[in-house]
């Protein structure tokens, strides 16, 4: 991880994209001289903690920001989004499948209540009723 490559990336793929250093700044949420420096030489403390941020912003993955070659591939970059969006989907499901799960869980618990309380009124009648024959007897 070279940081002189990592700036030439950032430099190279915002020309490409047509972004100026002011509209990236604005996308990063900081102040223009402050996106100048971390393309500068004197910047190179300002782009690792922003290397995610900037990725995202140059629609890069952070692989291919550092300078892994196979990351740069368009095609790979398509591949790794899809196959992103498909973990996304299978989650939402999961969790559209155990939300079900909890409402009838919730369901089963509030019948089992009931029968709780049912239980408890009957075992107060029959208390009652023993009461009131013991006192007959």
């Amino acid at each position: 991880m070279d940081d002189k490559s990592i700036k030439h990336t950032i430099r190279s793929r915002r020309k490409e994209l047509g972004l100026t250093q002011n509209k990236m700044a604005e996308m990063l949420g900081i102040d223009e001289r402050t996106y100048k420096l971390i393309e500068s030489e004197q910047g190179t403390k300002m782009v690792y903690p922003r290397m995610e941020e900037i990725a995202r912003a140059l629609d890069l993955s952070l692989s291919a920001l550092i300078g892994d070659k196979e990351e740069t591939d368009p095609a790979l970059l398509k591949d790794e989004r899809t196959q992103a969006e498909t973990l996304v989907a299978d989650l939402r499901m999961e969790l559209a499948e155990k939300d079900a799960l909890i409402d009838r869980l919730r369901t089963e618990i509030d019948r089992l209540n009931g029968c709780i309380d049912d239980k408890d009124f009957v075992n107060r009648h029959l208390r009652e009723e023993l009461a009131r024959l013991n006192e007959r007897s």
